[in-house]
This record gives structure tokens, sequence and C-alpha cells, in this order.
């Protein structure tokens, strides 16, 4: 028996890889808005770290016994 067609999906998937786009140009809407969300990723993962070490440095004076 002869195979059926293939699926778009399969065909997908079977076809070459398509070629790595990367970031887009920074000059832009798409470049700008791209730029936006990694500075505020950043700033997010920051001020994250920011809270952790001000937690750990409280908890830490809050139960070291003072000599």
């Amino acid at each position: 028996a002869a195979a059926g067609p293939v699926p778009r999906r399969v065909a997908a998937l079977l076809g070459p890889v398509p070629p790595d786009r990367g970031w887009p140009p920074a000059l832009t809407p798409a470049g700008a808005a791209a730029f936006v969300a990694a500075a505020g990723t950043t700033v997010s993962a920051l001020s994250a770290l920011n809270a952790a070490v001000a937690l750990f440095l409280v908890l830490e004076a809050a139960t070291t016994t003072p000599l």
C-alpha cells in the first residue's frame, strides 16, 4: 500500500531547519520592545536579588546572639 499524504505538522518537522533569526534590528518597534523587555527582566531579577539579600540579612540579625 502506498503512503498517504503527510500532514503539514509532520512535513514541517521533516523539512529543513529555518534560519536563526536572533534579535530584531534595534531601531525598529520590535527591537525597541525587545530591548525594553530585556531591561525590565534585568531590573526585575536585580530587585528579587536585593529582596533576598535583605531578607537574609534581617533573619541573620534576628537569629544571631550578640556577644
